[in-house]
């Protein structure tokens, strides 16, 4: 889902509008980050951002609502004002849509409709469905959208805290908690009983070409601005690059994969064989180049119908980054990247 809402609004966005039954932050940042990421901080801040969500169960973390009241040009709706000053969270009617729109232009705009709520599970490890078009006609949106927001109310200070403090008193169902709950953190990682990257390729269990995405741990990258990720050895074959002078003592270029970002793009990135520890290293834009700081993440690449590469790069600890860990798990795409003075993991999806 997450990489649904990044591919749509890769082509940059003049408002935003989202319904949702149920938002957190980790959610809510999962989109706004995405927009953001596209447009450019200015044009992010001068953007119209509607939110329309529920008090529903006491699910919605306050603290979201807080972050989008707080943006530049932000409306926050909200169902559910009635029960609240009644006393109750628990829905007569309950609202129930999942509708992201971004406008491309004043005629047309990108949709992503389905079943994911703005959460950080509902963008990362649930199983969701959803349906993602775009040049839909701005009418035809803005007639969904105005049917979300039937019976909603604006959100005021005095809301806020009355749902607060009501949400303390009456916690969400335990069987409907879980959408609000961060990822689980996956079972340890035994690195030693993992399959090696390089052998499972030499084996034929594994064809880097032919999957969507492989992210590798970053714990502490190399270089003077620890931005030199090292891959397992075989990685360069996920990229669609063909080497095989591993006996070569020293460095040698492999490839200059282009990375993007949002609306940043990198055509310069140099892939190479370092000789000296039987590696494949990857030199990744640094923050100053308008990319990340490394260490302690897991970073991702994943797969552009253009043939470039989407550079995703998020902490280890995050709910993306365990989805990702969860994913390659059941897919048995978790691997060991190396023998020699790591424990560090790789996975494919």
């Amino acid at each position: 889902m997450r990489n649904a809402l990044v591919d749509i609004v890769a082509a940059g966005a003049i408002d935003i509008r989202a319904a949702s039954a149920y938002v957190t932050l980790g959610g809510a940042n999962i989109l706004l980050s995405a927009v953001a990421n596209a447009v450019g901080p200015a044009a992010f801040a001068a953007m119209p951002k509607t939110l329309v969500t529920s008090f529903d169960f006491g699910i919605t973390e306050p603290q979201a609502l807080q972050h989008w009241r707080g943006l530049a040009n932000a409306t926050v709706l909200v169902s559910g004002a009635q029960r609240l000053a009644q006393g109750s969270l628990m829905p007569q009617r309950a609202f129930h849509p999942k509708l992201y729109v971004f406008g491309t232009d004043p005629q047309t705009c990108s949709t992503l409709v389905g079943s994911a709520n703005l959460t950080s599970r509902g963008f990362s490890v649930n199983t969701e469905a959803a349906w993602a078009q775009q040049g839909v006609a701005r009418a035809d949106a803005d007639e969904a959208f105005d049917k979300a927001r039937f019976e909603t109310t604006a959100l005021t200070d005095d809301l806020l805290a009355a749902y607060a403090a009501l949400r303390q008193a009456q916690p969400p169902p335990p069987e409907m908690e879980q959408e609000s709950q961060p990822v689980a953190a996956p079972a340890p990682l035994a690195g030693a009983a993992l399959p090696l990257f390089r052998v499972a390729i030499e084996t034929g269990a594994i064809n880097p070409a032919g999957y969507g995405a492989m992210w590798v741990q970053g714990e502490a990258l190399q270089g003077g601005s620890s931005n030199q990720l090292e891959l397992p050895r075989g990685g360069h074959r996920f990229f669609g690059f063909v080497f095989d002078q591993y006996d070569y003592p020293h460095n040698l270029l492999i490839g200059e994969p282009v990375l993007r970002s949002g609306a940043k793009e990198w055509n310069d990135r140099r892939l190479t064989w370092h000789g000296n520890n039987k590696m494949e290293r990857m030199n990744l834009p640094t923050a100053a180049q308008g990319g990340f700081n490394y260490p302690d993440t897991a970073v991702m690449f994943r797969r552009l119908h253009n043939g470039s590469f989407e550079l995703i790069v998020t902490p280890w600890e995050s709910d993306l980054a365990r989805s990702w860990r969860q994913a390659s798990a059941q897919r048995q795409t978790l691997f060991r990247l190396g023998t020699v003075g790591t424990n560090r993991v790789v996975g494919l999806l």
